[in-house]
């Protein structure tokens, strides 16, 4: 079952890719990065595939998944600013997200929800912090 859908995935992004080129790069990562499950461990590596035969740039592969990203965040972002919870529970459906997936998550960032943001924080201030500073001792 799983093989198949894999299978079904696989061709469509292929296809895509082959039709819209870099558009259709940042079209499947932006559907990737808006939490919709399309897979960018296939359609990143097909677009390398493509750079390897002399068909795309790298350059270009590199900004139009970058730009896909961006873009796909931003409507997740909105989705989740503008329409919250409602419009999550009313068309969630269609992205595999039910009401009791949300239940799950609520009650897991309730338990542990300022634990991981208090872990994330600190690991982007050390991580940020140890950008400025020489890698070895001059």
């Amino acid at each position: 079952m799983i093989a198949r859908i894999i299978e079904i995935l696989s061709a469509f992004i292929v296809v895509t890719i082959s039709t819209l080129g870099y558009s259709g790069i940042v079209l499947l990562m932006a559907i990737e990065s808006a939490c919709i499950p399309l897979p960018s461990e296939i359609i990143m590596p097909f677009a390398g595939y493509l750079v390897s035969t002399g068909q795309m740039n790298i350059w270009a592969v590199g900004f139009a998944g970058a730009v896909g990203c961006v873009l796909g965040s931003l409507v997740a972002y909105w989705v989740g600013m503008y329409g919250g919870r409602p419009f999550i529970e009313k068309y969630g459906r269609y992205v595999l997200v039910s009401r009791h997936d949300l239940d799950i998550a609520d009650r897991w960032f309730a338990r542990r929800g300022e634990m991981i943001i208090f872990t994330s924080g600190c690991f982007l201030l050390s991580a940020r912090s140890s950008l400025f500073q020489p890698a070895w001792p001059e």
